[in-house]
């Protein structure tokens, strides 16, 4: 291991160095710049970043951050000016019996959701219950033409499919993957999909693993909600959790950093007949954003066809 790393810092100075002496050269004297080619060893690979790297192991946060302080819960937020105006608030108010729901998760789903709420959509919703959050999302989402799905293994709540208002109940399990597809076949694809399910560790990270890549589609929303349980052992059926799985996300939506150190970016952005060139995995091109709130995870899919360009300070 300490080979191979050795090699790759002496290759990666030997890169920078030729680099700057063609600069220095002119262009007409200059080697060819260097390129990443998808046959090329990645300049640190993504399995080494981080605390994988024969680094110093150290503290990251200052103890400013750490030091105890207490809090406690209140009802002053009930009466809270901004709550009460809160669209999915109001909604959930007017329901009986309510479902359980966080008072900060009102902010969370009206900032995440809100520029929508008024397009034709499809939405699944994982979990049905007493189907209070499908009364609830069928009044936030407006619009006449939006279809709600709502997924929930028990037979019971088949009781709640009402095609008429265009929201439709089917019974199996979230972790069932010829389930979801058929689901997706006859009502998807989908602009949203909401795991309030069962919060099982396992169960929210093979309903994803099933959904992003088909169900969703490109401009699509996977909210995960409630994973505070993620850190209850009732719940915490697996070591690694849905938490986990975001953390390693964003690793992924950063993959090509891993390939490519700064100076073929920097020699990419100055040509243009150039491109600079890689692979990377396939979930690197379907995130453009993953938003993180206490005990929400909202990932926003794309297609990103293209490497971020650096742009050189000399262009136009």
């Amino acid at each position: 291991m300490i080979g191979k790393l050795l090699k790759e810092l002496i290759a990666g100075l030997w890169r920078f160095f030729r680099y700057h002496l063609a600069r220095l050269t002119g262009p007409e004297r200059g080697v060819p710049i260097p390129q990443v080619t998808q046959n090329q060893e990645p300049s640190i690979p993504l399995e080494q970043t981080g605390a994988d790297l024969q680094l110093p192991d150290e503290e990251i946060l200052s103890d400013r951050y750490l030091r105890p302080v207490r809090m406690s819960t209140s009802r002053k937020d009930l009466d809270d000016g901004e709550l009460a105006l809160n669209p999915v608030f109001q909604l959930w108010r007017q329901q009986k019996p309510h479902a359980h729901k966080w008072t900060h998760y009102f902010e969370a789903y009206h900032g995440i959701f809100g520029a929508r709420r008024s397009e034709a959509l499809r939405i699944l919703e994982i979990g049905v219950q007493t189907g209070a959050s499908l009364r609830i999302w069928k009044g936030y989402f407006d619009h006449p033409e939006t279809v709600i799905v709502g997924i929930d293994i028990d037979p019971s709540c088949a009781e709640l499919d009402s095609p008429r208002e265009k929201v439709h109940v089917r019974i199996g399990n979230q972790a069932d993957g010829a389930f979801l597809e058929s689901v997706t076949r006859e009502f998807g694809p989908f602009d949203i999909v909401i795991d309030d399910g069962s919060h099982q560790s396992s169960h929210l990270i093979q309903s994803f693993n099933h959904l992003f890549a088909v169900a969703l589609k490109d401009d699509g929303v996977y909210l995960a909600e409630d994973l505070h349980a993620e850190y209850w052992p009732a719940w915490r059926d697996r070591r690694r959790s849905f938490l986990d799985l975001a953390k390693e996300l964003m690793d992924f939506m950063h993959s090509h950093y891993t390939k490519a150190a700064f100076p073929e970016w920097l020699s990419e952005s100055e040509s243009e007949s150039r491109p600079l060139s890689m692979e990377v995995p396939t979930v690197t091109t379907m995130i453009r954003e993953i938003r993180v709130f206490d005990s929400i995870v909202a990932i926003h899919k794309t297609r990103r066809k293209y490497l971020p360009r650096l742009l050189n300070p000399t262009a136009d």
